[in-house]
């Protein structure tokens, strides 16, 4: 029997969409090609409205309305973690966010990307500082921080619960469209396993940008981030964001401090994370270190790329942040909502998909009364 939505990669962004539409009584099939939790445990685990480097960036670049909807989008995703958080009782953190990553910003420059956000619906302030030892201004907001594996874990799980069918080690190996079916062809990871299998959707959403439509996001070639953990002399009480380089995130976590560097290639990562090495030594008299890599998506510069492709029952999330856990929740939400068709009517699942996912919704309902 075919399913309504077969979604690739078990990611933030594929696993949130699952839940949703498993939660709406549509039938969900995950396939990815990774072990069980390694898509959507990347990341560095904070959640925002909004960065203002970002939102600055899509203002200038694609106007007003998108940043608006960048900011809505994110809003949107907060909204599901926090459901997520409740839901499986997942340990977490809520922490102010102080949002230095347009540099040293007069405060008149921020007004500007804090008023497009709080037009967004977000809750952010400007703080502005003129004193003798320093001066400048940056925004402030609230930001949620999770440990990135234990989210993962629950958002899988609660996908599951909803009735979603999640299948780990397994590498889809072609896809085609007929007769209003994705027939989607893929093959157990084992090295015993021979047998193709397959699996016919109304609608494949990909978010790992291997097929057809997910190739059509462009997605780049993967990006290197040196990442520090460490004791600092001083308690870290905030997640702060700052312009780079060497550092571009400083986050508590636990008793110790977690240090982000910025994107760079796989051939300027040693340069770049002893640079990171140096900073927390000289600004936050550092110790204890210990010294790691993420691996993750290019970035996009925030340009709104998540939704249908021209292929009939296609849709992809961009790279971008597809396992990380704002951007992948973001882009978990809006997918879903095309699906649904909350956004937009016309790419929508067919009414007979949507009769039958009423019919299972209401049965579980019945079921559990």
């Amino acid at each position: 029997m075919a399913r309504d939505v077969v979604v690739i990669g078990a990611t933030v962004a594929g696993l949130t969409a699952a839940r949703r539409l498993a939660s709406e009584g549509f039938s969900v099939t995950v396939l990815d090609p990774n072990p069980e939790g390694a898509s959507a445990s990347v990341g560095h685990g904070v959640a925002a409205c909004a960065h203002a480097s970002t939102v600055a960036t899509m203002a200038g670049a694609y106007g007003d309305e998108s940043a608006h909807e960048h900011v809505r989008r994110n809003l949107s995703g907060m909204s599901e973690i926090r459901r997520v958080l409740a839901a499986g009782g997942v340990e977490h953190l809520v922490l102010p966010l102080h949002d230095h990553s347009l540099g040293v910003s007069l405060a008149r420059e921020l007004r500007n990307v804090a008023k497009l956000m709080t037009e967004a619906g977000a809750d952010v302030d400007v703080v502005e500082v003129n004193e003798a030892h320093r001066a400048g201004a940056w925004l402030t907001s609230e930001a949620l921080a999770v440990n990135p594996a234990v989210y993962g874990a629950a958002l899988a799980s609660q996908a599951a619960t909803a009735g979603a069918v999640i299948r780990y080690d397994a590498t889809v190996t072609h896809l085609q469209r007929r007769d209003g079916m994705s027939v989607v062809a893929h093959r157990d990871n084992a090295a015993w396993a021979r047998e193709l299998e397959v699996t016919r959707a109304v609608a494949v959403l990909d978010t790992m940008g291997i097929t057809p439509w997910g190739r059509t996001a462009r997605v780049g070639r993967p990006q290197w981030v040196p990442v520090l953990r460490c004791r600092t002399e001083e308690t870290v009480q905030a997640v702060s964001l700052l312009a780079g380089p060497p550092v571009w995130m400083v986050r508590p976590d636990g008793d110790e401090t977690l240090l982000l560097g910025v994107k760079t290639s796989p051939a300027s990562f040693g340069g770049a994370a002893t640079e990171l090495l140096r900073w927390a030594e000289a600004t936050l008299g550092a110790s204890d270190m210990q010294a790691s890599r993420l691996v993750i998506d290019p970035s996009d510069h925030g340009r709104p790329a998540v939704g249908a492709s021209a292929i009939p029952g296609g849709y992809y999330a961009r790279g971008n942040g597809r396992g990380e856990l704002m951007n992948g929740t973001a882009s978990g939400c809006w997918l879903a909502s095309l699906l649904l068709g909350t956004v937009r009517r016309d790419v929508a699942l067919p009414v007979s998909s949507r009769m039958r996912a009423q019919v299972r919704s209401l049965g579980s309902k019945l079921g559990r009364h």
